[in-house]
């Protein structure tokens, strides 16, 4: 089903409501030990990020504000399910619903009102890092 973009945008500010859900997940994954050291770094990246008051778009601008922070979470989430048993991620969820259709639905509305430029910017932030070294053994 196609949204107009008034629906659209009803459904992404219910899905801003689990924002506290996912602080709480993140903090919880950041804390076990299947998960990696990198992808411990990402998570508590994005918590400060999600509670920061800067941002790519302020938290005070309503509904806009938030996006960011909720897309964000979503990538991460999103990427941390392609490194970790998917029942891990699970078993810290304690918000309504299906995590990964709730993570599915952010990623789908949340680029319908993002600003492309910050939309790549998230999208880069939640990629890891990786650092390539050269070296030769002798």
């Amino acid at each position: 089903m196609k949204l107009n973009n008034k629906e659209a945008r009803s459904a992404l500010a219910e899905t801003i409501l689990f924002i506290p859900n996912f602080i709480k997940l993140l903090y919880r994954l950041v804390q076990d030990s299947r998960v990696t050291a990198n992808d411990k770094a990402l998570l508590a990246a994005t918590i400060v990020y999600v509670l920061s008051p800067i941002d790519l778009i302020p938290d005070m601008i309503p509904f806009f504000g938030q996006i960011d922070d909720i897309l964000l979470v979503a990538l991460v989430l999103k990427r941390l399910l392609d490194s970790v048993e998917q029942e891990v991620v699970l078993e810290y969820w304690d918000g309504n619903g299906d995590l990964i259709i709730l993570i599915e639905k952010i990623l789908e509305l949340a680029v319908r009102f993002l600003p492309p430029k910050v939309y790549e910017k998230l999208v880069k932030k939640s990629r890891p890092t990786t650092v390539d070294v050269d070296f030769e053994v002798e």
